[in-house]
């Protein structure tokens, strides 16, 4: 059996959480897709009933427009499916669920899940250096119990996936909700939250402008952004070197500060098998 490797991974985490649960599985090939590649979102992947696609994303890929573009390249046929969300100790839950209706629909059978943690896009303070030692272990028997459900042929997900609502107050709760109940696996937050400064210290060594997974920046002398292209993944904040870009956005900063407030504190992984 083949095991894929899709993800979208701006900060790194989901890319390791995958490649940890892979270990796990210990399969004899294991081929990676990156989907922040624009050429690999382009394509058609098509997997048939002998592979296995594990498939990585984080959790507030909704809010970017970029689930239908990453999951609308996968088509399976009966094909084992293993969703990982990675999310900033909070709200993976809708992500889970969005990503099932819409891969079932692709021809792809969840067999497992999982929403794991990984550090906060907008804070380092948050879930800080995660995945680390203690859930590169946990991912990796999580993926030892999806080879063993593999060898026994059991391709059925026996617990129900849950939303894991966030608990930061009423209307952030209800913002959440809004947002979930949406139909589709994505839409867009408003462009003016994706502002970007950049300040003095950058050394335009162009890390962030490989990183972009939409081409929303440009280096020509000094680095400049198109809004109308950016989708606010936080790629760039996270690759820069010298910690030069930021978001700057004041809606978007007090959304921030009230996350802070709720999700101090160590979170563990929840698994569905």
């Amino acid at each position: 059996m083949k095991v894929y490797l899709v993800y979208f991974s701006p900060s790194g985490s989901t890319k390791k959480t995958v490649r940890n649960v892979a270990k796990g599985i210990d399969a004899t090939e294991v081929i990676e897709i990156d989907m922040l590649k624009k050429s690999n979102r382009e394509k058609t992947h098509s997997f048939g009933p002998n592979d296995l696609v594990i498939l990585g994303m984080m959790t507030a890929t909704k809010l970017y427009g970029i689930p239908a573009e990453v999951m609308g390249a996968l088509k399976g046929n009966n094909t084992p499916l293993v969703g990982a969300v990675n999310c900033g100790n909070g709200y993976f839950g809708s992500s889970l669920i969005a990503m099932q209706k819409f891969m079932s629909k692709q021809g792809f059978k969840m067999m497992a899940a999982g929403g794991f943690i990984g550090q906060y896009s907008f804070s380092k303070s948050i879930a800080t250096n995660r995945p680390d030692e203690q859930d590169a272990a946990i991912q990796f028997q999580f993926g030892k119990d999806i080879a063993k459900k593999l060898q026994q042929g059991d391709l059925n997900l026996y617990s129900k996936l849950s939303i894991d609502w966030p608990n930061e107050g009423t209307f952030s709760t209800i913002k959440c909700a809004i947002g979930s109940a949406l139909p589709g696996p994505g839409f867009s937050i408003p462009k003016s939250w994706n502002e970007l400064a950049i300040a003095d210290d950058c050394i335009q060594c162009g890390k962030c402008v490989k990183h972009c997974p939409v081409g929303a920046l440009s280096l020509n002398g000094k680095i400049t952004q198109d809004r109308d292209k950016c989708i606010g993944c936080q790629g760039c904040v996270n690759v820069c070197p010298r910690e030069a870009i930021n978001p700057i956005n004041e809606s978007l900063q007090k959304m921030v500060a009230n996350v802070m407030k709720f999700r101090q504190g160590r979170k563990e992984p929840k698994l569905f098998l």
